[in-house]
């Protein structure tokens, strides 16, 4: 589906050629709209693309880093960055690609825990890896890296309830945070709350 505006929806595809799935990722990378992984239900390791939502291409069947969902991906450094998630275990791996069929692996363990849920932003020439879940109970970790290989903790406890799932985003200069509250920060240690309801109501 897409919106120009959020109100007004039309529904572009009825069926993609890739599998019904959840815990993917997609992001918007050199003109394309791509979807990464995810599981369907089984995990899956496939990269596909589409200028227009409408004619989609496999870029790959089966990427380097294992199959998996509840993963991160972002845009930075005019790559594609895959960062965690759950395959057979919890990962803390991080792969790029610049062209969404050949990745490199920056790292095999992240300084953060394995974790499924988290998600991740470009901001202020870095990536951010925010929450998630490594075991049983959500964090609120922020950690940042310039080259997805050497990862720094910037705040071990974020001004947020430890969360999964949720939706992090760049804007205005600002880092945000969205799940039942709404929280921004411009540097990933001081967070400030903007809303402590929403009109959407609880996303569980």
């Amino acid at each position: 589906w897409s919106s120009p505006n959020g109100t007004s929806w039309t529904q572009v595809l009825s069926s993609a050629p890739w599998t019904g799935r959840t815990g993917h990722t997609s992001v918007s990378f050199d003109g394309r709209i791509w979807v990464i992984g995810g599981r369907d239900p089984w995990a899956r390791n496939d990269v596909w693309c589409s200028e227009d939502g409408v004619i989609w291409t496999e870029k790959t069947a089966s990427a380097p880093w294992s199959p998996r969902g509840w993963h991160a991906s972002v845009v930075f450094d005019d790559k594609i960055w895959v960062l965690g998630g759950l395959s057979d275990e919890m990962e803390n791996d991080v792969w790029y690609s610049s062209d969404g069929t050949s990745w490199s692996m920056a790292t095999a363990s992240a300084d953060w825990s394995p974790r499924l849920g988290l998600t991740a932003v470009a901001h202020a020439g870095k990536m951010w890896v925010i929450g998630g879940n490594p075991s049983r109970e959500a964090v609120n970790d922020v950690w940042c890296s310039t080259d997805g290989v050497r990862w720094t903790r910037v705040t071990e406890h974020a001004g947020w309830a430890g969360r999964e799932d949720h939706a992090s985003v760049v804007h205005d200069g600002s880092i945000w945070v969205i799940e039942h509250e709404v929280w921004r920060s411009t540097d990933g240690v001081e967070w400030t709350q903007t809303a402590s309801a929403n009109p959407w109501g609880s996303v569980r």
